[in-house]
């Protein structure tokens, strides 16, 4: 069976799950645990700024010298700007090298060669900045459904 494709314009937002009750936001901040009425909220349109790490992953035992750590990145509305990494729990970050291919809406792949210092466990975090300045945030904000979740990304990594 094919179905046809077909836009359609309508004159007020529509009326399915994933409009409402899915997919919306608290238009203010809320505790974990508080409930929030359906007419207090506003439908999710865009993405937060937000980057991952893929490699290493979080537990891994690596050689001390040059570990590669590699990731990804993306902001929605904006262009991956930069992305950095920290290896001493977020006191200093180093900029990652971002990867050539890059489009509008779509994941931006970054590497970073660390120099490992010394063995020993570390936490390797990222966070990416976008055209609009926006950055990714230390702690997300908390809503009821889990969305946009866009905090810092950390991997635990033992050198040895």
């Amino acid at each position: 069976m094919q179905m046809a494709n077909r836009d359609q314009v309508l004159e007020k937002e529509f009326e399915g799950n994933f409009m409402s009750p899915a997919y919306r936001f608290p238009n203010q901040s809320i505790k974990p645990g508080d409930t929030v009425k359906p007419e207090d909220t506003h439908p999710l349109t865009a993405l937060n700024v937000k980057s991952v790490i893929s490699s290493p992953g979080d537990g891994a035992k690596v050689k001390a010298g040059k570990v590669s750590i590699h990731g990804a990145a993306w902001a929605g509305e904006g262009d991956i700007a930069k992305v950095e990494i920290s290896t001493d729990g977020g006191t200093t970050w180093s900029a990652a090298k971002l990867g050539h291919e890059q489009a509008h809406y779509a994941w931006r792949l970054w590497t970073y060669d660390w120099k490992v210092p010394k063995t020993g466990d570390y936490v390797v975090m990222s966070r990416a900045t976008d055209s609009q300045g926006r950055v990714q945030p230390a702690t997300p904000v908390w809503n009821p459904s889990g969305y946009l979740y866009n905090a810092v990304d950390q991997v635990k990594i033992y050198v040895a």
